[in-house]
């Protein structure tokens, strides 16, 4: 069996308590670029935290020690916890880039953006210590094939998501997409919160 695609920076969920008018989203629901002013608090921060360990690190070599063991062991124990929150920094750049260029994408595809009717042919939940819903990606089936889209919690004090939000296999979708995209560009998957009882007007 072939895979389902994995979602890409760009293509989101959107749950919905009701169908609104089908008309294709103006934006993106997705957070912007990485702001300037965040970008050098966190150089200023991971510079100060390089200086502090290289601050650590000279003692250890300059002073008495229980032995060589002791100062190689916390010289790469300080450099690891450097390098990786610089490496964490760069990550979170990249996709800072990535949202940057799919909220470009779409808003320069205004006017070509196209809906498919699809179905929830698979999803993965993943969850937090309490059993509440971090985040969870979706598979729809569309008569133009498979997309894969993701929905995450916005912030850490948003409200918490229940499993039992979360929609199931075989759940109508809308799919809202570039005409013509390819598998990396942005798309928007419109679903029904499972959890919420329609009208019996509700009408897809």
């Amino acid at each position: 069996m072939t895979p389902p695609p994995s979602a890409s920076v760009g293509q989101v969920v959107v749950l919905l308590e009701r169908w609104p008018d089908p008309v294709p989203p103006a934006e993106l629901p997705i957070r912007g670029a990485m702001r300037a002013g965040a970008r050098v608090v966190f150089v200023v921060l991971l510079v100060l935290a390089t200086v502090v360990g290289a601050g650590t690190v000279v003692p250890l070599w300059t002073l008495p020690t229980p032995g060589v063991w002791f100062s190689v062991l916390f010289t790469v124990f300080i450099a690891v916890v450097v390098v990786v929150l610089w490496l964490v920094y760069i990550g979170a750049l990249a996709h800072s880039a990535s949202r940057a260029r799919a909220l470009t994408r779409w808003r320069a595809a205004a006017g070509r953006i196209e809906r498919l009717d699809g179905t929830v042919v698979a999803r993965t939940v993943s969850t937090i210590e309490d059993g509440g819903v971090d985040r969870f990606e979706l598979t729809v089936d569309t008569s133009q094939g498979r997309s894969s889209a993701t929905w995450e919690r916005p912030t850490a004090r948003s409200r918490m998501l229940l499993q039992t939000q979360v929609p199931g296999v075989g759940a109508s979708a809308r799919v809202w997409r570039i005409r013509q995209a390819g598998a990396e560009d942005p798309l928007v998957v419109e679903i029904l919160d499972p959890s919420v009882v329609a009208s019996p007007s509700a009408q897809q």
